[in-house]
């Protein structure tokens, strides 16, 4: 219990420092009988086929990594983030607590397109191949998740289309004007004031784009409130401590309401009430963590999905990212009526030369060939 305290404690500076408190926990011995392993992990589940006497299953302890973007193969900071899930999922399971560790890819949007345009293949073809190869990596890796969603799957889509719905009826879309300068590499559109010189990205250092388009929109400033009583009410919403502070600070700024549809833009899911239009990136992916929890080949529904495990125990997260999901995301939530998960963490950077590695920026690390040279116990073992 103590190492999962540490984990998610403020005094851990890193998740680098949280991870080592589990040392990664490294792979069982392959040569265990399944019924050895079951023991050890702490993950004997009761299947339909169980016996009546069985005793019901614990309540889940839904995980998430982050839905990777595919315009590229995954790189190191993949790589982390899913590791120390991985850590996590095992400690958990060894509490025997119902865990649903929940990995996969978000294949939409505009550097998608630009992206499989580059490599000669169509969106589709693209999405299979970058998607196969994070699903390769893991498994090198020993990553052992329970469900693997792609956004491009048909029940992502039902699910999506029925929040957007909920959210809709709701009162909380409406159609409008946008202009501003828009990060094609973060997919948003920035305030001037965040921008560095010459309106580049401080995440992706290149410069952004006017645009103007013809959107709908989410209602985000009017959960403004809801959000501020939520971060008072449970401070472990977000971790560590200073990610929290950021969050406050973007939302004591004042929230706007937030473009949810592109008109320019034909790889993804296209608007229930417009066709001509496409669902956004972020607010289509992020439904990636309800949508999961489906099985295959049931009926896809919303509901369905929700009565599966959610709402989630911890999001695990890069900072960069923590905007969509400590602000965006409970807003989405709220609207729809349902649960905002436990905690969301949000962790640093893996750096190379000072700065972030990423794939946009073109300096990262290939995870596959430092598992191939060295093995996967070396690339999960923590500094």
């Amino acid at each position: 219990m103590a190492a999962g305290r540490a984990f998610l404690g403020a005094p851990c500076s890193s998740l680098a420092a949280g991870a080592r408190c589990l040392a990664f926990a490294s792979p069982l011995p392959r040569n265990l009988t399944p019924a050895l392993r079951c023991g050890v992990r702490g993950r004997c589940i009761a299947s339909a086929s169980s016996s009546p006497d069985s005793p019901p299953l614990p309540e889940p302890y839904v995980l998430t990594t982050p839905l990777y973007y595919v315009n590229a193969p995954p790189h190191m900071g993949s790589a982390y983030t899913t590791i120390a899930a991985d850590a996590i999922a095992r400690f958990q399971r060894l509490l025997e607590k119902n865990v649903i560790f929940i990995t996969g890819t978000d294949e939409h949007g505009e550097k998608i397109s630009a992206s499989a345009e580059a490599s000669g293949r169509n969106p589709k073809e693209h999405c299979d191949a970058i998607s196969s190869s994070y699903r390769t990596l893991w498994a090198d890796l020993d990553i052992e998740y329970d469900k693997f969603i792609r956004t491009t799957d048909r029940k992502h889509e039902a699910v999506v289309n029925e929040f957007y719905s909920r959210v809709l009826n709701n009162g909380d879309i409406y159609r409008a004007d946008y202009e501003g300068l828009y990060c094609v590499s973060c997919e948003e559109y920035k305030d001037e004031k965040e921008l560095l010189e010459n309106n580049c990205c401080p995440v992706h250092l290149k410069p952004c784009v006017e645009r103007k388009e013809d959107n709908y929109f989410f209602a985000l400033s009017k959960y403004q409130h809801k959000l501020e009583e939520l971060l008072t009410r449970n401070p472990d919403f977000v971790r560590p401590s200073y990610r929290l502070n950021e969050v406050q600070g973007w939302i004591k700024s004042g929230l706007r309401d937030f473009s949810i549809s592109r008109a320019s833009v034909e790889w993804g899911i296209p608007v229930p009430n417009d066709t001509k239009q496409t669902i956004y990136v972020w607010f289509d992916a992020l439904l990636g963590y309800i949508s999961a929890l489906l099985d295959d080949g049931e009926q896809a529904s919303l509901q369905q999905a929700v009565d599966h495990g959610w709402p989630a125990s911890l999001h695990l997260i890069g900072k960069d990212i923590l905007r969509f999901h400590a602000v965006y995301w409970p807003a989405m939530l709220m609207s729809a009526g349902l649960s905002v998960p436990d905690t969301v963490f949000g962790h640093g950077f893996l750096t190379k030369d000072g700065m972030k590695m990423g794939k946009s920026l073109g300096n990262t690390l290939e995870p596959k060939d430092l598992v191939e040279r060295f093995g996967a116990d070396a690339v999960r073992k923590p500094p």
